[in-house]
């Protein structure tokens, strides 16, 4: 037996208002969720290349490191970048937070594309090192893996921060050499 045509459209009727409702409900819930990345970025004060915002280094410790990746930029055009945050933005890893950091500042020079942004997060325990395109050349990934694996990680499981970030920054320099 078929079911009378008003039926139909009373049926489609409703299961479209429901059907959108969800649609609505969902959409709306995902939308507050979705990370805005861009809101995140700190500011990087004028000419600094270390922005400790979790306060892992003494002074004297920063402006060594300030003065470290300085004099190579001086010698090289190659640029680092150091962040150090409490935690990361929602649904965002270090290594993708530190890629957004690095375009948002203009790590790196336009034509070369010479930048990397080390980045840490205390809370999260995350650590990552992203590269420009033009860095990718000379150190890969892998490299930069293995760096974090060997050198910031164990000295950060002492919360000796500063010596894992300038092992990790001398490393760097031997291979974009």
């Amino acid at each position: 037996m078929r079911k009378p045509y008003s039926l139909i459209i009373q049926t489609y009727t409703i299961k479209t208002h429901i059907y959108s409702n969800c649609s609505y409900l969902l959409l709306s819930n995902c939308k507050g969720k979705q990370p805005e990345t861009a809101t995140h970025i700190p500011l990087k004060p004028s000419q600094h290349r270390v922005v400790d915002a979790s306060h892992l280094f003494s002074n004297s410790q920063r402006d060594a490191l300030i003065k470290k990746i300085s004099q190579y930029e001086s010698e090289t055009t190659n640029q680092i970048a150091i962040l150090t945050i409490d935690t990361l933005p929602p649904h965002t890893s270090a290594q993708s937070f530190g890629t957004n950091i690095g375009n948002s500042w203009g790590i790196g020079t336009k034509e070369k594309d010479n930048g990397l942004v080390i980045t840490i997060s205390k809370s999260d325990k995350a650590v990552a090192i992203s590269t420009g395109i033009g860095t990718q050349q000379t150190i890969s990934d892998y490299e930069c893996k293995i760096i974090i694996d060997q050198l910031m990680i164990p000295h950060f499981k002492t919360k000796n921060y500063y010596k894992g970030v300038d092992k990790t920054i001398d490393s760097l320099i031997l291979l974009w050499d």
